[in-house]
């Protein structure tokens, strides 16, 4: 099947008004997906989310022009049309949300939303062919998001993930115009509050990437033209046609709308070198902030490495007087307990100087008074002798 890129004034504006909002990176995971089981990265998730939005869209268009092709009946031939118009849209817009994991989650809602309307007889309005080949579309989508889970972490429950959502999705049903449609977000919050964070409202804070804008501009060039045919053929039906009829009045702005793209063609093809210098602002302004962010840390760094170092300086400085004071008074009271032990040992050492002394005078005084006596006792008998021995040859000379 044919895939055209016709530009549109639509896309053009989502361009101008989004561009200023892109960013080149993401966390690593967001707040939402912190809340889950889930350890791929965000910028991952985001990559094979915004993937299933051309598959997606893809597999509806095949599957509704299919039954266009094969049914003649006009009511289902407009439900089929209604699916196109308004499923694929509703789709689309579910896959591009900011957070991708609850893209994924609002995908998986949808596709729950339109499993339960297409099971209802009453609503849909199908043959059991086109109803087959349905459910067949919605297998191969729900089967690419189990993909996506299963890969998403070690711990991921894909089962207890599709039974929590088919419960939340049959509280919420859809019709045909999806008009009425109510998105995951309530699903999400009762989720997120079970889980005790915030997460939900980090959602609407996430911010598109550049990758996502244009994916989106790319998505929405290849399916404005066909959302314009399938309109076209709604409004020739309510108009009591089969097909677009040719020269309806009422379908003449068709040629104008090709002209506006005719003319919108420039200007289309001048959006990669604006995406291109968007890009290039951003990362000179994110590089500008980075390294005036990189100067203040190393003057933050270098000052308080200054500040801890003369701190540093001064606690050692002190802690080494008070060391000094502290040995030095130890020294003293050493030095004052030497001096008085050597008092007391020279004092006790003249004493014992003393009485040795005194005894040996007094040995010696002994000494020489015994010397003396003897000395005065020999005297003394000498003189006796000398005197007996006159007195003997006195009388010898009287006689």
């Amino acid at each position: 099947m044919t895939r055209c890129k016709a530009p549109t004034r639509l896309v053009v504006a989502a361009v101008l008004l989004t561009a200023t909002a892109c960013t080149t990176s993401g966390p690593r995971q967001t707040r939402l997906m912190k809340s889950t089981e889930l350890t791929i990265s965000a910028a991952a998730l985001r990559v094979q989310v915004r993937a299933l939005a051309d598959r997606f869209s893809g597999l509806m268009e095949e599957a509704g022009e299919e039954i266009l092709l094969s049914e003649t009946d006009p009511e289902r031939r407009r439900n089929a049309l209604l699916w196109l118009t308004n499923g694929i849209p509703a789709m689309q817009q579910a896959l591009f949300q900011p957070d991708p994991f609850a893209a994924l989650v609002d995908a998986w809602f949808l596709i729950a939303q339109m499993r339960d309307h297409f099971s209802r007889d009453e609503d849909h309005g199908m043959t059991q062919e086109h109803q087959e080949l349905a459910f067949t579309v919605l297998d191969s989508m729900e089967a690419d998001i189990k993909l996506i889970i299963d890969h998403a972490g070690p711990n991921t429950d894909y089962e207890r993930g599709r039974q929590l959502v088919y419960e939340k999705a049959a509280l919420h049903p859809i019709n045909a115009s999806f008009a009425s449609r109510r998105g995951s977000a309530v699903f999400l919050a009762e989720f997120t509050a079970r889980a005790g964070g915030n997460a939900l409202k980090s959602i609407g804070s996430v911010t598109e990437s550049m990758d996502d804008l244009v994916a989106r501009i790319d998505l929405n060039a290849e399916f404005i033209p066909k959302f314009a045919r399938w309109q076209a053929i709604l409004f020739a039906m309510d108009g009591g046609y089969d097909t677009i009829p040719d020269g309806v009045a009422y379908l003449a702005h068709i040629e104008m709308v090709a002209g506006e793209i005719e003319r919108l063609s420039p200007l289309v093809e001048a959006l990669p070198d604006l995406v291109a210098a968007e890009r290039t602002a951003v990362l000179e302004a994110l590089d500008a902030y980075l390294t005036r962010t990189l100067a203040f840390v190393d003057h933050q760094r270098t000052t308080l490495m200054r500040d801890d170092v003369m701190a540093e300086r001064e606690a050692v400085l002190a802690a080494i007087r008070e060391e000094r004071i502290a040995v030095l008074e130890a020294i003293r009271e050493e030095r004052g307990i030497v001096l008085a032990a050597l008092r007391e040992e020279r004092e006790a050492t003249f004493e014992d100087l003393d009485q040795l002394m005194d005894e040996a005078f007094t040995r010696e005084v002994n000494r020489l008074f015994s010397r003396g006596l003897i000395l005065a006792a020999i005297l003394l008998g000498g003189f006796a002798a000398i005197t007996f021995l006159g007195v003997r040859a006195v009388k010898r000379q009287s006689g």
